[in-house]
């Protein structure tokens, strides 16, 4: 028998791990995710509850998550406010993480940065209505982390190596013209 938790999260946090583990959220097969989770359940924290309003107003969506009867009757079923802070936390920053590297790549590629963003939204199952595009490309540039790859410059190079590779092994080129041609190429990097 299984039993569903309600955890108010942000509404890219609840889409992040439903794509990630299901809906209703099932940790069960991710041994780091199940461990900090049962031991929200089993040691909550109160440290920080009188700093977080009584209605968590500031979470919009709830995640379902899953346990098992066991993990219901040995470790409780309800998360202190100071652990829902920090569950929603440090799966934002997952999240928050994932797009950046994501959205970072495509621009790094030669992706517009508005074209990067909905195929990001698109591909990842973000929605607007769960991560608008404003807030993603307002935290995109706040922590800004990517580099221009010059992406014909490489291609181009990797086809020189492989010539050279090849007429080598066919006997067409001589092993000094080769290290003077890969020095050169070195340099030029």
């Amino acid at each position: 028998m299984k039993f569903n938790i309600t955890v108010p999260v942000k509404p890219y946090v609840k889409r992040f791990l439903e794509n990630n583990y299901g809906s209703p959220v099932d940790f069960h097969n991710h041994p780091h995710e199940n461990d900090l989770f049962m031991r929200m359940l089993k040691k909550p924290s109160y440290i920080k509850d009188h700093m977080y309003q009584p209605d968590m107003s500031k979470f919009s969506c709830c995640v379902v998550i899953q346990i098992s009867e066991r993990c219901f009757y040995r470790n409780g079923w309800e998360l202190s406010k100071t652990d829902i802070i920090a569950f929603g936390k440090h799966f934002e920053r997952i999240a928050k993480m994932m797009m950046r590297s994501i959205v970072g790549i495509y621009i790094s590629f030669g992706m517009p940065t508005n074209v990067a963003i909905a195929k990001f939204q698109s591909t990842f199952k973000m929605e607007e209505e769960y991560w608008a595009f404003d807030s993603i490309l307002k935290d995109f540039f706040r922590y800004k982390t990517f580099n221009k790859i010059d992406f014909n410059h490489n291609a181009y190079q990797h086809i020189e190596e492989l010539i050279l590779l090849n007429m080598s092994n066919a006997g067409l080129l001589s092993k000094t013209l080769i290290n003077e041609i890969e020095k050169n190429m070195a340099e030029t990097q």
